[in-house]
C-alpha cells in the first residue's frame, strides 16, 4: 500500500520583495525622466518604451538582451536618441526586473508586474501634474508682474478676471504676435517665448 505524501506549499508573500519592486520602478522612472516622449495624454504615451517592455515580459519574454534590443528598436521607431546614461539606466532596470521575477512563482508574477506598471504610472502622472502646476504659477507671475491688479488685467484682456490665482495655463498655440492679435494672445506668445528651448511639449498636451 502506498503511503500518501503531503506537501505543504508556502504561500508567496509579495511584500517580501516590495523593496526590489520599488527599486525597479525607480530605475524605470529615472530613465523616463531623461528621454522625450511624444505624448503624455494617455497611459501608453506617458509610460513610453517601458510600457511596451512590461507587456513583453508579461507575455513571456525574459531574456534581458532581447528586451534591451527591443527597447532600442522602439526608440528608433520614434526617432528618439536617448543618452548613454538613460540607456544604461533602462538596462539596469530590465536586468533587475528579470532577476526578481526569477524568484517569484509563476502564478504571482502578474501581481508583481502590476505593482511596477501602475506604481510607475502614478509616479509619472503625479510628476506631470506637479510640473504643469509649476508652469501655471510662472504664468500667473508673468501676468501679475505685467498688470499688477485684476482690474488692469480685465481691462486689457476685455474679460472679467476676479483673481490672478484662477488663471489656467494657456497652450502655446493660443498665443499670437500677429497684427490682429489681442492683448491676451500677445501676452501668451511672449510668455512661451520667455520659456526658451526648455519648453516640454508634453506640458502643452496636458491642457
Amino acid at each position: 500500500m502506498r503511503v500518501p505524501i503531503a506537501i505543504q506549499i508556502e504561500p508567496f508573500d509579495i511584500e517580501t520583495i516590495q523593496p526590489q519592486i520599488d527599486a525597479t520602478r525607480d530605475m524605470f522612472l529615472r530613465y523616463l525622466e531623461n528621454v522625450p516622449r511624444q505624448s503624455t495624454r494617455s497611459k501608453h504615451g506617458l509610460m513610453g518604451p517601458v510600457g511596451k517592455i512590461l507587456r513583453e515580459v508579461r507575455s513571456g519574454r525574459r531574456d534581458p538582451a532581447s528586451l534591451k534590443g527591443y527597447a532600442l528598436r522602439v526608440h528608433e521607431g520614434l526617432h528618439v536618441n536617448p543618452s548613454l546614461t538613460a540607456i544604461n539606466t533602462l538596462g539596469n532596470g530590465i536586468d533587475q526586473l528579470v532577476s526578481m521575477l526569477g524568484h517569484v512563482p509563476l502564478a504571482d508574477q502578474d501581481r508583481v508586474l502590476d505593482r511596477i506598471d501602475y506604481g510607475l504610472y502614478y509616479d509619472l502622472r503625479r510628476k506631470a501634474i506637479e510640473s504643469k502646476e509649476a508652469r501655471r504659477r510662472m504664468w500667473i507671475g508673468f501676468v501679475r508682474d505685467r498688470y499688477r491688479t485684476e482690474a488692469d488685467l480685465s481691462a486689457s484682456w476685455n474679460e472679467s478676471i476676479s483673481n490672478f490665482d484662477e488663471l489656467y495655463l494657456p497652450r502655446k498655440n493660443e498665443g499670437s504676435k500677429g497684427k490682429k492679435a489681442s492683448a491676451k494672445q500677445q501676452d501668451i506668445a511672449e510668455f512661451w517665448e520667455a520659456q526658451g528651448a526648455a519648453i516640454i511639449i508634453a506640458l502643452e498636451e496636458e491642457e
